[in-house]
């Protein structure tokens, strides 16, 4: 059984990259 600590680590590392993601675009998008 996986602990819940795993998959709050894991959702929270999924929504920082998604973040970062998001941001990363954002910026791509302002030099166009």
């Amino acid at each position: 059984m996986i602990a819940p600590a795993v998959i709050y680590g894991f959702g929270a590392f999924c929504g920082l990259a998604l973040l970062a993601y998001l941001v990363y675009a954002l910026i791509r998008a302002e030099e166009f």
